[in-house]
C-alpha cells in the first residue's frame, strides 16, 4: 500500500531549483560539497524537498540532534534568495 503525502507548495524542492549543481555549506563543521543536481535526483527523487536532503546529507552531525533542537549548520546556499532552506 502507498503512503500519501501533503503536498505543501511553499517547501522548496528540488525539480523546482534548476540550478546545475547543489552545493551544501556548513561553516561551522567546516563542510561543503557541490552535487550534481541530476545525480542527486537520481539519488533522492525530483520531489525531495531541501529539508529532507539536508538531514541527510548532514547525517553524522553531531550538532543535528542536541537537547535544545537542530544546531547544525548546513544550507544550501541556492536558497539564501528568500526562501527557507529547512534549517
Amino acid at each position: 500500500m502507498r503512503r500519501t503525502r501533503v503536498v505543501d507548495d511553499a517547501i522548496p524542492r528540488l525539480k523546482d531549483h534548476k540550478v546545475p549543481v547543489v552545493e551544501l555549506i556548513c561553516r561551522i563543521c567546516d563542510r561543503h560539497c557541490a552535487n550534481d543536481r541530476k545525480l542527486l535526483g537520481k539519488a533522492f527523487g525530483a520531489s525531495v524537498t531541501f529539508a529532507e536532503m539536508r538531514r541527510r546529507m548532514a547525517m553524522g552531525c553531531e550538532r543535528m540532534q542536541t537537547p535544545q533542537g537542530d544546531k547544525c549548520g548546513a544550507h544550501f546556499p541556492c536558497l539564501s534568495h528568500g526562501l527557507a532552506d529547512g534549517s
